[in-house]
């Protein structure tokens, strides 16, 4: 009985191959597919099926009739995929058996479903089709998943397809919406909006306007710096925050000369290891320890998962389960210099149990090394592999214990506190590397009843501060928190509302057309921007997979969702698209160059600009509304990082004798020059 075997990647395809058997590989054309006795195996390039509007060409909403097309009809860039589909119709035709081999997760139940209906021209709920389940890639997994085959995934395959056809109701539905709204107002451009976009995007900018509404407020905090043997010993008052100065400077009178010890508490407490990673958790630190965006975080483990190197990233899993073989893992990784030592470390255990996270997921494990040694990695796959299996051997760690001190110190009845902390047994710390990154601060030994000489009392001024802006990373985590898309979608969100221009930087800033995308939709389609109705249909989706609810039910209610939300858009068209304008003409400023610092006249951003002669300038981003300009110098210069005193940027002025300039011309260094 000739069978047929889709992968999602060529790549994928050539290890399963070559894992099952003596492979032969064939092409048709430019496509690479294989045969081991009467097996074929072919590739698929991601989704070769895409969903479109049957009577695709007229712009309007909301519309519903649509159906899956081969993905080269509907998008002129993915015509490279034709020739992988083509193949498999061949092979399909010589094939009365089939097996999905894709990703075990929703979007690898779609691909393979759809190729086997559309391409091989069968009902996968009726006829004979099976599925591989795998998490890693290496040979023994493939083989074991070859032998214990499944029936393909209904639940999964019903929930993934509702998934795709409720995404593209929203985002195709309220995009021209909002669209034709701009237009209407000859606002030419195209804006996006869609299920999930909405909801991550208020809470950005929620968090923006508290951040541009907040308004400082002044405290004072005292500090005194008292010797233990020419060792300075820092430490604030107990009171904390002094809200009037006149406070502050009385207590600050009733300080003498001499402190006096008056408590010295130590503790000790165990830092267990990390749980393993989840995708988002290794987002998180890859942003934060290797300033790799969460996409790129994705797409690199991606990477590393198709060439065997590690488990699959997609999971939401913080648990490795017994079946690992974690001891072969370990032994395997002793051939790579710099992790044998911490590797035989763990070996020489008795036994080894990872310290498993709290969250789960049924199709694979937290994600970890396979032991396949790596050859010819990128930097970025050499960061991220390393930074993997650095948190693997950390997860075996034994606890580090780390040891706080507390110090209380009267003068003259006014108590100060300092407080220090270090690492007294390494433990898991040594593992994990330069990853394990905590702050230590060690107090010279204190007694009880010691007296020290007070150096200075130090009375400053400081502000409260607003609130963080969040990070990609952060974001992402925020949108895992508030269940708000899924953990392979999150930050392809995030990109597209990058892309759009709703945001900006590194530290992100959301531009003027995405806080009034969000005005706008709040005052006339709110349901738009509801996190509540997204969780709904998240909770919905897993229903759906779980067999509990048919997803024709939540299909329907999407479309009754989108005809009352459209109707809104209709009554409102008009004002939409005015009070959208507004802020169009600024915010592709703002995202197409970097910002310079903030306008002085404004609440705009700095950015570079060319004269009609061809020299530059800064002008504001709120321009025509805002005319602020800053003359640049007509010689050649180039952008050099922040200004220490304001935060503007800086340049270098180039020539015989380079010289670096703050472009903010109130900065502090220029008032005391």
């Amino acid at each position: 009985m000739p069978t047929l075997i889709i992968t999602e990647k060529p790549n994928v395809a050539e290890r399963i191959a070559n894992s099952i058997g003596e492979a032969e590989q064939h092409r048709k054309g430019k496509v690479r597919y294989y045969r081991v006795g009467d097996v074929f195996v072919a590739p698929a390039v991601g989704h070769i099926y895409t969903l479109r509007e049957r009577n695709y060409g007229v712009w309007k909403y909301p519309v519903f009739d649509i159906s899956w097309v081969p993905s080269y009809e509907a998008n002129k860039n993915s015509k490279f995929t034709k020739n992988y589909l083509e193949n498999i119709k061949t092979l399909a035709k010589k094939c009365n058996s089939f097996i999905n081999a894709c990703d075990y997760d929703i979007e690898g139940e779609v691909i393979g479903f759809n190729v086997i209906k559309y391409a091989c021209d069968i009902d996968p709920f009726k006829q004979n089709v099976k599925r591989m389940k795998f998490s890693t890639l290496t040979k023994e997994s493939i083989v074991n998943a070859y032998s214990a085959l499944e029936p393909i995934n209904k639940g999964m395959a019903d929930a993934g397809i509702t998934r795709h056809i409720l995404d593209w109701y929203w985002g195709i539905n309220l995009s021209r919406a909002l669209t034709l709204a701009i237009r209407r107002a000859k606002g030419y451009t195209t804006l996006s909006i869609g299920r999930v976009q909405g909801p991550s995007l208020k809470i950005l900018a929620t968090r923006e306007r508290q951040i541009r509404e907040f308004k400082p407020v002044k405290f004072w905090e005292l500090e005194m710096i008292s010797l233990k043997d020419n060792c300075e010993v820092k430490a604030l008052h107990s009171r904390g925050k002094f809200w009037e100065k006149e406070g502050a400077e009385e207590t600050k009178k009733k300080c003498g000369k001499i402190a006096i010890v008056s408590k010295v508490q130590k503790s000790k407490y165990k830092q267990l290891a990390p749980a393993p990673f989840d995708l988002t958790t290794l987002q998180t630190e890859a942003y934060r320890h290797l300033g790799i965006s969460p996409n790129d975080t994705l797409e690199t483990a991606q990477g590393l998962y198709t060439d065997a190197y590690i488990s699959y990233p997609r999971t939401s899993s913080q648990q490795l389960p017994k079946e690992i073989n974690y001891r072969e893992i370990l032994k395997n990784l002793t051939k790579i210099k710099e992790y044998s030592g911490g590797v035989k470390e763990l070996l020489s255990k008795k036994k080894l149990k990872p310290n498993n996270g709290k969250k789960k997921d049924p199709a694979h494990p937290a994600i970890h090394p396979t032991g396949v040694i790596p050859e010819r990695l990128t930097s970025n796959q050499e960061k991220i592999y390393d930074l993997i299996v650095r948190r693997f051997l950390a997860t075996f760690g034994d606890p580090a214990v780390r040891e706080t001190v507390t110090i209380e110190l009267d003068n003259n009845g006014e108590i100060f506190i300092s407080k220090g902390t270090i690492t007294s047994e390494k433990g898991w710390h040594s593992l994990y590397g330069k990853y394990a990154k905590f702050e230590e601060n060690l107090l010279p030994d204190l007694k009880k009843d010691e007296k020290l000489n007070v150096k200075k009392i130090n009375l400053h001024e400081k502000e409260t501060q607003p609130p963080k802006r969040y990070t990609p990373s952060s974001i992402i985590r925020e949108m895992e928190k508030r269940n708000i898309g899924t953990k392979a979608t999150r930050s392809q969100i995030l990109n597209i509302l990058f892309r759009r221009g709703y945001l900006h930087g590194k530290s992100i800033e959301v531009t003027p057309l995405g806080l009034n995308v969000v005005d706008t939709l709040g005052k006339y389609c709110p349901e738009v921007l509801s996190e509540k109705l997204t969780r709904k249909f998240e909770k919905e989706m897993e229903q759906i997979e779980s067999g509990k609810i048919p997803p024709e039910r939540v299909i329907e209610g999407g479309k009754e969702t989108i005809i009352r939300i459209s109707k809104e858009f209709n009554e409102n068209e008009e004002k939409i698209g005015k009070e959208l304008a507004k802020s169009l003409q600024s915010t592709k400023a703002t995202d197409k160059y970097e910002s310079m610092g903030k306008c002085l006249k404004c609440n705009g951003n700095l950015i570079l600009r060319k004269s009609k002669l061809g020299g530059q300038f800064l002008g504001c981003s709120n321009y025509p509304d805002c005319c602020f300009t800053i003359s640049l110098p007509k010689s050649r210069f180039k952008i050099s990082g922040k200004c220490e005193h304001c935060g503007y940027a800086k340049i270098i002025i180039l020539g015989k004798k380079p010289w670096t300039v703050c472009v903010n011309p109130e900065c502090p260094s220029k008032k005391k020059t």
